[in-house]
C-alpha cells in the first residue's frame, strides 16, 4: 500500500508540474513551495538529525542535495514547458534505473545478470524510440524537453545512489534536502536573483500546488517510499514504481487533455517491461 501511494503521488507530481508551467506560477514559485515551505515543516526533524548529518560524508549529502534538489526541479520544470507529461513520466521515472545500474556496474563492480541486462536493453530501446519519433514527427521544442527529462533522470539517479550509501533515515534525508534547498532559495531571493509571483497567482492554483508539492511529495512520500523499501526491498518497490509512467500517461490524457502520441505508446511498452526486468523481479511458474 505504501508503494502504491508513492507512485500515485509521483504521477500526481508530474501532472502538477505540467499544470504549473501552464499557470501563472513560475518555476521558482513551485520550488519555494516544494522546498521552502516543506523545509519549515521539517525544520525540527532537521535539528534533531544534525548529529547524523555531521557524520555523513559530504559527498553523499551533496549528492542528495543536488540530485533531488533545485537542479532536478529546474530540469523537470523546464522540460515540462517543452514536452507533455507522458514523456516526463516515461523518461524521468522510467529511465533512472538505467543510470543507477550503470553507476553500480562501473563504479561499484556489481554483477549484471542476464535478466537485468535484457531489461536495460528494453529501456534503452524505449528511450531511443521516443527521441527518434519526437525528432522525426514533432518540432524541435519537443525533443529538447525530452533531453531535459533525461538529465533530470540522471540527477535523480545520483540522488538515489547517494541516499543509499549515506545510510540516513528517509525522513532525515528529506529534512536535509528541503531545509538546505530552502536556504539556497532564500539567499537567491534576498540578493534579487529570483522573484516570486505567488501573490499574483489565483488562490486555487496555489492551494493545489501546496497540496501536491508540500503535503504529498514533501511529507507523505518522504515516509511511504522508505517504508516500502524496508518492507518489500528495493527490487520489488522498483517493480511497482514501473507503473508510475502508466499513471502519468493516463493523467495527462484525462486531466490535462494531452493526446497520447505514438512515441509515448512505443516507449511505454518498452520502458515499463524494461524496468520490471531490470528491477530483478523473478519470473516464476505456478
Amino acid at each position: 500500500m505504501a508503494a502504491l501511494v508513492t507512485i500515485i503521488i509521483w504521477a500526481s507530481w508530474l501532472i502538477s508540474m505540467r499544470a504549473g508551467t501552464q499557470s501563472q506560477l513560475s518555476t521558482i514559485d513551485l520550488a519555494v513551495l516544494r522546498y521552502g515551505l516543506t523545509g519549515l515543516i521539517l525544520l525540527p526533524v532537521f535539528i534533531k538529525a544534525l548529529p547524523s548529518l555531521r557524520q555523513t560524508p559530504k559527498r553523499y549529502l551533496s549528492g542528495i542535495l543536488f540530485g533531488a534538489g533545485i537542479p532536478f526541479f529546474y530540469l523537470s520544470s523546464t522540460g515540462m514547458s517543452y514536452a507533455p507529461v507522458a514523456d516526463a513520466g516515461l523518461l524521468i521515472t522510467g529511465t533512472f534505473p538505467l543510470f543507477v545500474t550503470f553507476a553500480a556496474v562501473v563504479f561499484y563492480r556489481e554483477k549484471l545478470t542476464t535478466q537485468r541486462a535484457w531489461g536495460l536493453c528494453a529501456i534503452f530501446v524505449g528511450i531511443s524510440a521516443i527521441l527518434f519519433i519526437s525528432i522525426m514527427s514533432t518540432g524541435p521544442s519537443h525533443w529538447k524537453g525530452d533531453l531535459f527529462f533525461l538529465c533530470a533522470s540522471l540527477s535523480w539517479a545520483i540522488f538515489t545512489v547517494s541516499l543509499k550509501l549515506s545510510g540516513l533515515r528517509p525522513l532525515d534525508a528529506a529534512a536535509w534536502l528541503c531545509v538546505a534547498s530552502g536556504g539556497i532559495l532564500l539567499v537567491g531571493l534576498l540578493v534579487g536573483l529570483w522573484e516570486l509571483n505567488i501573490v499574483q497567482a489565483p488562490i486555487e492554483q496555489t492551494l493545489y500546488q501546496v497540496f501536491v508539492q508540500v503535503l504529498c511529495v514533501g511529507l507523505i512520500t518522504g515516509f511511504s517510499y522508505g517504508f516500502a523499501v524496508r518492507q518489500l526491498g528495493a527490487e520489488n518497490t522498483s517493480a511497482i514504481g514501473a507503473f508510475t509512467p502508466v499513471l502519468a500517461v493516463l493523467g495527462g490524457v484525462y486531466l490535462l487533455g494531452e493526446p497520447i502520441q505514438m512515441a509515448a505508446w512505443v516507449g511505454l511498452g518498452f520502458i515499463t517491461c524494461g524496468v520490471l526486468l531490470a528491477s530483478g523481479v523473478r519470473l516464476r511458474r505456478h
